[in-house]
């Protein structure tokens, strides 16, 4: 029968470890053999090759001998066989004379070692198991193969083979034909639970560097009883429980930190002088090739062979699955005291060579590890043309891009600006950096495009044109050249294909190997991303919609048909779920921005939740400072929700970055509608003013959002009736532009001129216009229109602008006209039956509404302001040269025409309106 210890399934049950002869039985070795026992039991024929494969250290031996045992001469006989590496060829003749005592048949004297263990084979009476140690030694592939044949000879023969290499017998030629149970490293190795209670059975004392060097490790039992130096007999004692922590002088010094390092060195110094300087290549990158190895070797192939051998089977590299050649990787456990000694060990020129080699190799399949190894090799133009054709793939991982790139000179970022709009990239949304360093970049930046596009679009292409067209459009677009970061649009957008961009080859690379290609598709997102933000600048929302919707169904395709996963190569931390869960965030931030100005606050409102439901359901996080269009949303659906709380919650999280918020203005908008809605209409034109002329804390006005803020500012100038400053801002602006025309419309209705308001709100058409801007032009050509005595045309136009009102959800726009005049006019509307907003605008506080006073005279102007001053009607009268009738008849006058009672409202509210402002001073 097999025999095995008897463990349960429960951790608290397994035996503590104990060294024997050097060696600790191990927790995870009681795991395996449980399930060894569960997998032979009742299988015999079923099972018959079983491979037992790591490096040394991991217990193959102790774990198959705890198993099986060696007793040869018992109802089910185990022979063990030991490989020799002097002699590998004695492995038949051992397994012939195992055989012979348990077979019919008789080995004839002088016959063929391999036939005659066939035969025997064939001719077995009674089940028996051969354990074939070492089997690293006499590993080749017609020695696999025919193993892999005497397995199938006999249903009563099962083969055991232990090694720390073989040939075949892992592979699929082998797997193909014969059933072939594989004990690897991962069976072997101690999970973290069981290495932690390992040294609380060992009663090693705990501490920080324990659990970092028992995470170094990576299971490998050889490491982790090097690390916890379980031969030091200072360090432990043997007792009738077993060996545990002596705690006496030695564990002073005991550092299970300093004890790994020092079997790294120790195990560099028995290396032969060509595996050493594999070794310290492989810890200087993250994975080695074959090709790189056989460069580093620098000798014929059976060397190179032998030191590969030496170094997997040691366990200092691990191959690593792939679906192409093999791959190497240093084992964590020495990893970091071979890359320190290393720094000494190997010249610049060496590394970098290591580098540029590996990033050759990868630059196709891991593009983010290229890149950081083009840049750790100074091959700063593979490093700009593996960013720009894998921006948003290499910018994904932050923390390691942002390494790579802080390390770059100024020379460098000046020649290559796209590693410059990478490092702005990824600085622009943290707090921590200041202004002067964004302020820096940027201009390292504009002077580096400056250099590699002197005639702008004209420039003849290089490598990475498109990128760099990219580029100068943001650029453009950020220091408020929006004439020509349109073009720049125009041009890129008609370049760019739904899913691909033309592939560019690394330079640099090897001629004699094939040619490291780049997909392009790792640049896409931000591709769109940007065309869509230069869009929206410029006023053209159907673009910036187009491509934030190719921008979302990529997001949606990674999410929903990502791939598979990353080449073994590859250091990439962001999966494509990942990634695309992020890239989906940033597309609804940007198309509920979109609606928010365009005017769809309803359709923004929908987009803020299902952000919010990704954000609450997931880890994702939109990249850069996508995020900001989100908040600028939330803030005007809040206002236009008068929900207050909302709103501070956007200012809250704006307010870190607010020294390079681009749409500012906006947000600062949605404060002032806000204040409007609960203080009154002059405190938020206060709010206003004030935030506009808080330089110190906020980037100057960017020119695509100057309209926005002279819009809002002549309308609530206009709603408190201070109508020269409306004037005055709308003087300064382009008259053609449909915002603007509309302004001039909504002055001339504030004014009392209906008929020109009229007029010139009908001049606007809704083609080219938002729609917040299409409903304000129905509000005011329905009051207007009221007013030149045209009730049907006002009905059906109010009509119109409540339905727009309701769909797009815009009941701010209630307070942009004349109050009273439109509570008439909806009164009228409501018996008419063609639409009923009275309750909603009942429902508008006293200070929000907006009312229409008649123009003061200029004697009326005067006297107020002589009033203002001396504050008693005789004396306003001497400055004024009139009597004091006359004075009090003109403020009776005005006390009408401003809606107050007395003359210290009539100040104030005069003041409020500007009314006052640049009278000349009356004299006594």
């Amino acid at each position: 029968m097999l025999r095995t210890h008897e463990a349960s399934g429960s951790a608290s049950h397994l035996p503590r470890p104990l060294v024997d002869g050097g060696r600790v039985a191990l927790p995870s070795r009681c795991r395996l053999l449980e399930r060894l026992v569960e997998e032979t039991a009742g299988s015999a024929g079923k099972q018959r090759l079983t491979l037992v494969y790591a490096p040394t250290g991991y217990g193959k031996t102790a774990t198959i001998a705890d198993w099986l045992g060696d007793d040869s001469d018992g109802p089910l006989p185990v022979f063990w066989v030991h490989s020799s590496k002097r002699e590998p060829h004695a492995l038949w003749n051992e397994l012939a004379e195992a055989l012979a005592s348990r077979s019919d048949y008789v080995a004839r004297e002088g016959a063929d070692p391999l036939s005659t263990v066939m035969r025997l084979a064939r001719g077995l009476h009674t089940a028996v198991t051969l354990v074939i140690d070492d089997f690293h030694h006499a590993t080749s592939a017609d020695t696999d193969m025919a193993l892999a044949e005497l397995s199938a000879e006999s249903s009563l023969l099962t083969l055991i083979i232990i090694g720390r290499g073989v040939t075949l017998l892992d592979g699929p030629l082998v797997s193909a034909t014969t059933r072939v149970r594989l004990i690897g490293v991962d069976d072997l190795s101690l999970t973290s639970a069981e290495a932690l209670e390992l040294t609380q059975s060992l009663r090693v004392p705990e501490s920080p560097n324990l659990t970092t060097a028992l995470e170094r490790t990576e299971g490998w039992p050889l490491a982790i009883r090097a690390a916890l130096n379980l031969g030091a007999d200072g360090l432990y004692s043997d007792t009738a429980e077993g060996r545990i922590w002596a705690d006496g002088p030695a564990a002073h010094s005991f550092d299970p930190l300093a004890n790994l390092n020092a079997f790294a060195m120790a195990s560099l110094e028995i290396m032969s002088e060509e595996a050493r300087r594999v070794i310290l290549a492989a810890a200087q990158i993250d994975f080695l090739s074959v090709n790189q190895i056989r460069s580093i070797v620098g000798a014929d192939e059976p060397t190179v062979s032998e030191t590969l051998n030496y170094l997997t089977e040691h366990g200092f590299l691990m191959e690593v699955t792939s679906t192409g050649a093999p791959e190497y990787r240093c084992h964590r456990s020495v990893r970091a005291p071979f890359a320190d000694y290393a720094v000494s060990a190997l010249d610049v020129a060496e590394r970098k060579r290591l580098y540029s080699s590996r990033a050759h190799e990868i630059a196709g399949t891991a593009p983010f590890t290229a890149f950081r190894l083009f840049c750790a090799a100074e091959e700063f133009e593979a490093a700009e043309i593996t960013l720009a054709q894998n921006f948003t793939t290499i910018t994904d991982e932050v923390d390691g891009a942002m390494r790579a790139l802080r390390s770059l000179s100024e020379e460098v970022l000046l020649e290559h600006p796209t590693l410059t709009a990478a490092l702005l990239f990824l600085e622009n949304p943290r707090v921590g950096v200041a202004p002067s360093r964004l302020n820096f970049l940027l201009r390292v930046w504009q002077l580096g495009l400056q250099r590699r596009l002197p005639e702008g679009a004209s420039t003849p292409p290089g490598p990475i044109h498109l990128q760099l067209l990219c580029e100068a459009m943001v650029l453009n677009r950020v220091l408020g050249n929006l004439d020509d970061a349109e073009a720049y649009m125009h041009h890129i957008e008609g370049r760019l294909a739904p899913d691909h961009v033309p592939a560019l080859p690394i330079p640099g690379g090897s001629d004699s190997e094939s040619p490291a290609v780049l997909t392009g598709n790792g640049s896409l997102s931000v591709f769109y991303r940007e065309v869509a933000a230069t869009a929206l600048s410029v006023g053209d929302f159907g673009r910036a919609r187009r491509n934030l919707k190719r921008l979302r169904r990529r997001s949606e395709r990674k999410l929903s048909t990502p791939w598979h996963g990353f080449p073994h190569a590859s250091t990439r931390t962001v999966t494509d779920p990942e990634s695309g869960g992020n890239w989906l965030l940033a597309a609804l931030s940007e198309l509920a921005f979109t609606d928010t100005i365009d005017g769809h606050i309803r359709r923004a409102g929908e987009l803020v939740h299902e952000y919010d439901e990704i954000v609450a359901s997931t880890k994702a996080q939109a990249p850069g400072i996508a995020w900001v269009g989100i908040e600028i949303a939330r803030a005007h659906l809040a206002e236009e929700n008068r929900d207050p709380e909302k709103l501070a919650v956007a200012v809250e999280r704006l307010a870190p970055i607010a020294d390079r918020l681009e749409p500012w203005p906006l947000l600062l908008i949605a404060e002032a509608a806000s204040i409007r809605d609960s203080r009154g209409t002059e405190l938020a034109l206060a709010h206003l003013a004030s935030g506009l002329e808080d330089t110190e804390g906020r980037a100057p006005i960017p020119k695509a959002w100057c309209k926005y803020v002279i819009n809002f500012e002549a309308m609530l100038n206009s709603s408190i009736g201070n109508l020269a400053r409306s004037e005055a801002l709308l003087a300064a602006v382009p008259s053609e532009e449909p915002v603007f025309r509309l302004e001039r419309a909504r002055l001339a209705l504030f004014s009392g001129n209906d008929v020109e308001a009229l007029l010139i709100a009908q001049s606007v058409g809704d083609p080219g216009t938002t729609k917040r801007q299409r409903v304000d032009r129905r509000m005011i050509t329905a009051v207007a229109a009221w007013g030149c005595g045209r009730p049907t045309e006002a009905i059906n136009s109010l009509a119109s602008a409540a339905a727009l009102i309701d769909k797009y959800f815009l009941p701010a726009m209630l307070v942009s006209v004349p109050f009273e005049q439109l509570r008439e006019l909806a009164v009228a509307a409501r018996d008419a039956g063609a639409c009923d907003i009275v309750d909603a605008l009942d429902a508008i506080p006293e200070k929000s509404r907006a009312y229409r006073y008649e123009q003061l005279t200029e004697m009326e102007l005067r006297t107020l302001a002589a009033i203002s001053e001396h504050r008693n009607a005789n004396h306003a009268a001497a400055s004024l040269f009139i009597t004091a009738g006359t004075v009090k008849k003109h403020l009776a006058s005005v006390y009408k025409k401003l809606g107050v009672r007395d003359r210290d409202a009539a100040i104030l509210r005069a003041g409020r309106m500007g009314l006052l402002d640049g009278l000349p001073e009356t004299t006594a």
